[in-house]
């Protein structure tokens, strides 16, 4: 036993490459071999970017679902808290007060719920983008990554503008505010899609209800769901205008070699015929 573990000792000390040159310094030899070269092959395959990226995505999965919460609860307190300002003034009549308690047990409720769907659908798609293979930085990036993720953010908007046409139904049914405190996520996100501002003027600005209006808030309702339908195909759409525009520059690309063999045969041949003369 003794000699096989000296055998496999004396094996490992010759598969290590040697790092410094002209001698031999195990500590530096050891830290090469065991970081440096994994490393390096492990930038080679891409596994460095696919966690990168993995990373990314589970962090904002996590964000969705533990800032979901806090702001579901932290919208509830303080003199700008939904408690403070729809249920516990004193001039607010009962039937409205009633309403804003019933808006808010429906609003905190759905509002968890929709943190969660947040959570599961972007880690959800990060466990499908951790399978994808890696054929180079660029293809892996531009061409398989980033039409997945335009997706699942519209998968996310769908699922956030659902979230305020649902609250907004409840609303003209109890006659009074709901609690939404998600509300504004979906604008400050499609901030970042050039082209996707326009859809952030659907939202309305709060969540409110009235008996002498109800026909209006119930159509605002229903028509945000019909929008978080509408947002998903425009996702899809804005995702095959990405690849369109990718195919585009790849071709474009590629094509670009084209220009410069044509010109350099007929450079060489008239070289050539200046000789010739």
């Amino acid at each position: 036993m003794i000699e096989e573990k000296n055998e496999g000792s004396l094996e490992n000390l010759v598969k290590m490459e040697q790092n410094l040159p002209f001698l031999t310094f195990p500590l530096a030899d050891k830290a090469y071999n065991k970081a440096i070269i994994p490393f390096l092959g492990k930038l080679d395959d891409g596994n460095i970017f696919k966690s990168i990226i993995g990373f990314i995505l589970s962090a904002l999965a996590i964000l969705c679902l533990v800032g979901g919460v806090y702001l579901t609860i932290s919208e509830l307190f303080g003199d700008l808290g939904f408690i403070e300002l729809y249920i516990g003034q004193e001039y607010l009549p009962v039937g409205q007060v009633i309403g804003s308690i019933l808006g808010l047990v429906f609003g905190f409720g759905i509002s968890l719920l929709t943190s969660w769907a947040l959570y599961s659908i972007l880690k959800k798609r990060n466990q499908q983008m951790k399978a994808i293979e890696y054929d180079g930085l660029i293809d892996y990036v531009f061409i398989k990554v980033i039409p997945k993720l335009i997706l699942a953010i519209g998968e996310l908007m769908f699922i956030l503008f659902l979230y305020v046409g649902i609250l907004q139904i409840i609303a003209a049914l109890v006659g009074a505010p709901v609690f939404a405190p998600l509300s504004n996520l979906p604008g400050l996100i499609l901030m970042l899609f050039p082209g996707m501002e326009v859809f952030s003027d659907l939202i309305p600005r709060s969540i409110a209800g009235d008996y002498d209006y109800f026909s209006r808030y119930i159509q605002a309702g229903f028509s945000m769901v019909v929008f978080s339908f509408i947002v998903l195909i425009a996702f899809y759409i804005y995702k095959e205008i990405y690849n369109y525009l990718i195919k585009l520059i790849t071709n474009l690309i590629a094509f670009l070699p084209k220009f410069g063999i044509p010109l350099a045969i007929r450079k060489r041949d008239e070289n050539r015929q200046q000789i010739n003369l």
